[in-house]
């Protein structure tokens, strides 16, 4: 199994900070980077493949790489990542996605314990859902039917819709399905939207089960705000997973 990372992006709900920072160079309170955590608890996990696509500051996430040398890294480049949206950046990793793939954002933060069970799912296409949190007014739902999702959008908010982290865990058969139709939007020119767009043309189609994430831990951060709660709110988790996996 393979890790895509989508790091391409500008991160400008930062404000100052991603100005000469990559966005996923922000540390959390023990000191560490979420790219530097995500890494160590994916390794922690027996994950040695790595695929990290890259926008600004591509030299930041390299050094990054560079602590864990018992890893493979490849990086992909989006010379235009401030034209485009991950779904170009994608695209232009699709041919080193020829494996079973975990793909999430730079800007996620989970703990280990909800790494460990979604690799662990006897499911083999899985994304993350929260069936009690409100509904997020801007962020991502999913539409989750007979515990299959069967869409992901910013803008879905009916009763069958729910909070929505993506986080995927695919099978090689289901990822190349969602890749071979990003090729299509790109193909088109439609390189601006989210990748998610294409997948919504497959979803139901598709046997992507919804992985609750209730007792688990797992959000984006997506401005100073964000920051400084999640900053806060992972490190009771972190402490009952040094318990089981210390």
């Amino acid at each position: 199994m393979k890790a895509v990372i989508f790091n391409s992006g500008l991160g400008n709900r930062m404000g100052e900070f991603t100005k000469n920072t990559h966005k996923s160079m922000a540390q959390l309170k023990d000191g560490e980077t979420i790219f530097h955590r995500q890494i160590r608890l994916l390794a922690a996990e027996g994950i040695k493949d790595f695929i990290i696509t890259t926008g600004p500051f591509e030299n930041q996430l390299k050094a990054t790489a560079a602590d864990f040398p018992e890893l493979n890294f490849s990086f992909v480049r989006n010379d235009i990542y401030d034209k485009t949206n991950y779904i170009y950046s994608m695209y232009l990793a699709r041919d080193l996605m020829d494996d079973d793939l975990l793909f999430f954002h730079g800007d996620l933060v989970f703990n280990r314990k909800l790494l460990h069970d979604v690799l662990a799912s006897e499911e083999k296409n899985t994304a993350t859902v929260n069936f009690k949190k409100a509904l997020p007014e801007k962020d991502f739902k999913a539409r989750v039917i007979d515990g299959k999702i069967h869409e992901v959008s910013i803008k879905i908010f009916d009763e069958d819709c729910f909070a929505f982290q993506p986080f995927y865990k695919m099978d090689k058969a289901t990822a190349s399905a969602w890749i071979g139709k990003v090729v299509e939007f790109i193909h088109k020119g439609e390189d601006k939207c989210y990748a998610e767009n294409a997948l919504n043309e497959i979803f139901p189609a598709l046997n992507i089960k919804a992985f609750s994430y209730e007792d688990y831990f797992i959000d984006e951060i997506d401005n100073l705000e964000d920051h400084a709660r999640v900053t806060a709110e992972i490190l009771a988790y972190d402490e009952a997973d040094a318990k089981i996996f210390g």
